[in-house]
């Protein structure tokens, strides 16, 4: 004859609130990253060897080495020592290194390096040009508060 001897079974006890501290932390973990950290430090790089005639708009920088034909629209834009640009630009700030023409407003900095050279109608809220850096053509201050109209009469040089 055998004994059985059955124990009863306790169910163990866990602190509450420690157990929802773990859930919590796990769930702060598990909690996707946000994507607009990454959109908001996007740049369009337009290469070297790129030639592009039209329209751009973007909402972010935009870096130019190539060649670009039409109108540009962005918060930043910069012009590499190989760039060239010709057309329409509306931008936040403009950092000129290469060569740019044409009707330009800027409602922050215009800043022209050294190398750099720029020709057109120019309206900006300030200006910085290095030494050896060439603005021709028309400049014109405006404050950034005031709300700025396009040009209608200019023409290409």
């Amino acid at each position: 004859m055998s004994l059985l001897k059955l124990k009863s079974k306790v169910e163990p006890t866990y602190n509450k609130n420690i157990t929802a501290n773990y859930e919590n932390q796990k769930l702060k973990e598990n909690k996707p990253k946000s994507v607009e950290k990454n959109i908001t430090q996007s740049t369009l790089i337009i290469g070297e060897e790129a030639n592009i005639t039209g329209t751009i708009k973007e909402k972010n920088e935009i870096s130019v080495q190539g060649t670009v034909d039409g109108e540009i629209e962005c918060k930043d834009l910069r012009v590499g020592k190989s760039g060239n640009l010709k057309g329409k630009i509306k931008a936040e700030t403009l950092h000129i290194e290469g060569t740019v023409e044409g009707e330009v407003i800027i409602k922050g900095l215009l800043k022209i390096k050294s190398s750099g050279s720029a020709s057109g109608k120019m309206t900006y809220g300030s200006l910085h040009v290095d030494e050896g850096g060439k603005l021709i053509g028309e400049s014109d201050f405006k404050d950034k508060n005031i709300t700025q109209e396009e040009f209608k009469d200019w023409k290409n040089l």
